[in-house]
């Protein structure tokens, strides 16, 4: 699937000379200035893309490749998996895709172990990513590294705390307010959302809806067709993805109401995990 994705992008656009610098701007970052043993503190990777250009989310889509963290840690150190906020719809070439635009923060938890090595610790990483506009600059294994104070006491780094702050909002949640079921017709995948009881925001009240699959059951180059049902749900039929699982049991991934899932909307996008009925 990732040899893939790597075959379309060359297709799909021309490639940057090697000596052209990547657009991207990346910066390894943490919300402590402080640790101690055993806690479980916050380190991102802050992606700065410049306007016109994108990277690509946890599943890019039918093109791109996910940004790729491989991390090289002190003993006893362990991360967690990468926390993705929302993504956009980006164009790479003429296909759609999943990605992010503008400033984004890859959070990944990190866990120390039961005695800290010294008064200070230094986590490495290399990332892989793809950045891309009309042309595509791949970046492979791009070392990162980070050195945070070890003590007795916690401290929050105050200068980045906002920023932590603004990308935890970013991270779609479930919504009980909402139920989706999901079901499979051959090449195509329905998503039904119905409003749970007491719940007063209306289907029409959400404009525009687009999925984002989590792990390409659906193919982001095609349309997404909304059907109002006549119980006041909405059923949504996409376009299965070919090269997407074999064997589907749940649909997972990230919806977006173009006017918000709250009545302010402030929230654009909520996670979804629909088993898929007979």
């Amino acid at each position: 699937m990732r040899t893939l994705r790597w075959i379309l992008c060359l297709l799909a656009c021309s490639w940057a000379q090697a000596a052209e610098k990547n657009p991207l701007t990346v910066e390894m970052i943490s919300e402590m200035e402080q640790i101690r043993a055993r806690q479980t503190f916050w380190v991102g990777f802050h992606l700065k893309h410049p306007p016109g250009y994108h990277s690509y989310w946890k599943h890019p889509g039918v093109v791109g490749v996910a940004t790729k963290i491989t991390w090289q840690l002190p003993a006893g150190f362990t991360a967690g998996e990468i926390v993705w906020p929302a993504p956009q719809k980006v164009m790479m070439s003429i296909h759609p895709a999943q990605g992010y635009r503008g400033d984004t923060l890859l959070m990944v938890p990190i866990t120390a172990p039961e005695q800290l090595p010294a008064a200070s610790v230094t986590l490495r990483a290399q990332l892989d990513w793809m950045c891309c506009q009309q042309s595509c600059h791949p970046a492979h294994a791009v070392p990162f590294s980070l050195t945070i104070a070890a003590g007795q006491e916690a401290r929050t780094d105050e200068k980045q705390a906002a920023l932590f702050a603004q990308a935890r909002a970013a991270v779609p949640q479930p919504d009980p307010r909402w139920l989706t079921k999901a079901t499979i017709q051959g090449q195509h995948i329905s998503l039904t959302l119905t409003p749970a009881s007491g719940n007063h925001r209306r289907i029409e009240d959400l404009g525009a809806l687009w999925f984002f699959s989590g792990d390409g059951a659906i193919d982001s180059s095609t349309p997404q067709v909304p059907t109002r049902l006549a119980d006041g749900s909405l059923r949504l039929t996409m376009q299965r993805y070919e090269f997407g699982p074999a064997e589907l049991t749940r649909i997972t991934g990230v919806l977006q109401a173009a006017k918000g899932w709250d009545a302010e909307g402030k929230k654009p996008c909520i996670a979804i995990d629909a088993a898929v009925q007979e």
